[in-house]
């Protein structure tokens, strides 16, 4: 007598949906947990001439800076190689849209230049800085995103940043000076602004500062630590989107180094050919991939068991 195992196909077909069902979900929790596009990056290695402006590059290969204002920023020694030091005056601007002014119209017409820029639900700013001192200014911006309804820059209303408090006076808000500031201008809240209550960005020093705003609201960094920060104005955590700029300034009205400049759009990005499920269906398809799993291997263990003798 010789014993042989029954074998059918329909074990293989369950084995089968149940892989499939697997990397199904497998795929579709990768792409829910996929976020984060650097938009810019400007490392300040280096300054070159772009027809009749002086520029240093994006690593993106789109939104180069163009150095503003006589005397120009400067190449110094950086954190990582080179870096660019601004005396208080002077600036990188990159533009996010033009205004056109004709035809006349009782709206301002924007023709946009670099949209990716115009990120409008979850963002994140950074930059390695070494601050010199505090101007005399109430905002020593870091990066800035403003916008205006004309072609002159003093009427421009700030947007999002990152930038140092003076701690000059103002109506009804107490700030220390070298308190770290993060803001954002939503089209539900209006402007919306923290800074640290008890962090003060250190003179001559190099550190590494963020800001995000996500929907837990603004947070700020410094040196990857998140620190303890307050509300002046608005809110924390501000609803709606980011109202839309006409361009970015670094290190306007800063007596500062920058080195790495990094902007990044932090809302998730899903693929083309990925697909979207909501909780319960995800919950549905793990109880009936772990049904068929183990409906194959009770099926195994009575093949296992049944033997027929061969005539």
């Amino acid at each position: 007598m010789e014993a042989k195992i029954v074998k059918g196909k329909s074990g293989k077909a369950l084995m089968l949906s149940f892989l499939l069902t697997c990397s199904l979900v497998f795929l579709t929790i990768v792409e829910a947990q996929s976020s984060g596009v650097t938009v810019g990056y400007w490392s300040l290695e280096e300054i070159r001439s772009d027809g009749y402006t002086i520029v240093t590059s994006d690593s993106t290969g789109v939104n180069h800076a163009t150095l503003g204002v006589d005397p120009l920023p400067m190449l110094v020694d950086g954190k990582f190689g080179k870096a660019m030091q601004f005396d208080g005056n002077n600036f990188l601007y990159i533009p996010i849209s033009f205004i056109v002014g004709f035809p006349p119209s009782p709206q301002p017409i924007y023709m946009p230049i670099s949209p990716a820029l115009d990120i409008q639900n979850e963002i994140k700013i950074e930059a390695w800085i070494n601050v010199q001192d505090f101007k005399n200014a109430n905002y020593n911006n870091i990066v800035v995103k403003c916008t205006h309804p004309d072609s002159y820059w003093q009427n421009a209303s700030r947007v999002i940043g990152l930038a140092i408090r003076a701690g000059l006076p103002e109506d009804d808000v107490q700030v220390v000076e070298g308190a770290l500031s993060g803001f954002v201008l939503t089209d539900e809240r209006g402007f919306n602004e923290v800074v640290t209550t008890e962090y003060v960005v250190p003179l001559n020093q190099w550190i590494h500062v963020a800001f995000t705003r996500t929907s837990t609201g603004m947070h700020l960094y410094v040196n990857g630590y998140e620190q303890d920060v307050r509300a002046i104005h608005g809110v924390q955590n501000p609803t709606g989107k980011i109202v839309n700029g006409t361009e970015y300034y670094f290190g306007h009205d800063a007596l500062v180094t920058l080195d790495d400049v990094r902007i990044s759009d932090l809302a998730p990005q899903v693929a083309e050919a990925s697909f979207d499920i909501g909780p319960n269906v995800m919950i549905a398809v793990i109880v009936v991939s772990v049904v068929f799993a183990v409906s194959w291997l009770l099926r195994r263990v009575i093949q296992m068991l049944m033997i027929r003798p061969k005539m």
